[in-house]
């Protein structure tokens, strides 16, 4: 039975709905992978939460009408949810911000004279008759 037979049997006027169908490929680069899925993560997770907001409101208003105990109870689990799901969103930003900060404390050093600890240095220092002698190329 589809939705306008319902509409005939109900006596309502024909249903429109939207066509909200995924894109057939996310795009990515290979260089923003990281702020592609970001970006795919964000908005998943703000689109469930506005959804979300939507279900809620009208569970609350069939709680009201029909004053029973199920709708009410569905509308706590959606409210729960809903706070989960914030919480994710949250996570997730201070997940990116941790990646951003592990990226950017690479460092690099440059002109090493001796690579080793102190005693190894001291070793190389006391041996007697070792010469160290570099040419240099300037």
């Amino acid at each position: 039975m589809g939705l306008e037979a319902l509409d005939k049997v109900f006596n309502l006027s024909p249903t429109i709905m939207e066509d909200k169908s995924l894109p057939k490929k996310i795009e990515e680069s290979s260089s923003d992978k990281k702020e592609s899925d970001f970006d795919l993560a964000r908005d998943t997770l703000r689109d469930l939460i506005l959804k979300n907001n939507m279900v809620i409101d009208e569970i609350i208003s069939i709680a009201r009408s029909s004053e029973t105990a199920r709708p009410f109870e569905v509308a706590g689990q959606l409210l729960k949810t809903q706070s989960e799901i914030a919480k994710d969103l949250m996570d997730l930003h201070k997940q990116k911000k941790d990646i951003e900060k592990d990226t950017n404390t690479i460092k690099q050093t440059n002109n090493i004279v001796f690579a080793g600890s102190t005693s190894d240095l001291m070793k190389l220092i006391n041996q007697p008759n070792k010469v160290i002698d570099v040419d240099s190329k300037e």
